[in-house]
């Protein structure tokens, strides 16, 4: 199934064209909240960092119910889901030899590549939800990109935000 949803993360097909296994949707949340809470962890304190994963999950959730229930229908919400999951790993497996990089970079004037590439894989991220939402909403590619730059802040910068609240 991994080759049937990875084309997704190089803007390739549309997600509500592939097939849905919940043992797969089941094994990518798996995979988001283990690496994501390995990158988090080596930028927050531990508890944070599960607390913020937690809460990017539940936020993507919510957008994704959101979403689909604007649109109509809960019908696609395993395939999005995946989808969405499915590329954010990929990205996510993508930085995490950047986490490791700025580590043992940090303090030296190599410090400063691990961000830029880092810089370059969340944007990457931002089209590949716009070029998912487009697809799945038959939204025109500037308003893809709005959604997906929204997504973007409500689910990392609003998860940190409501952290900093807790």
């Amino acid at each position: 199934m991994l080759r049937d949803y990875l084309p997704l993360c190089w803007l390739q097909g549309y997600a509500e064209d592939l097939p849905t296994d919940r043992r797969f949707l089941w094994i990518n949340l798996g995979i988001y909240l283990v690496v994501g809470l390995f990158i988090q962890a080596n930028i927050n304190d531990p508890v944070e960092a599960f607390i913020q994963i937690i809460i990017e999950f539940l936020v993507t959730l919510v957008f994704i119910w959101g979403m689909l229930l604007k649109d109509g229908g809960l019908y696609n919400f395993e395939r999005f889901l995946t989808a969405i999951l499915v590329c954010e790993n990929f990205i996510y497996t993508l930085a995490l030899p950047l986490a490791f990089w700025y580590i043992f970079a940090k303090g030296t004037d190599m410090m400063i590549y691990p961000i830029y590439i880092g810089v370059a894989l969340i944007l990457w991220s931002i089209v590949i939800i716009a070029n998912l939402l487009s697809g799945m909403f038959n939204f025109d590619w500037k308003i893809g990109g709005i959604w997906s730059v929204g997504y973007f802040f409500i689910t990392y910068l609003g998860s940190f935000m409501l952290l900093l609240m807790i």
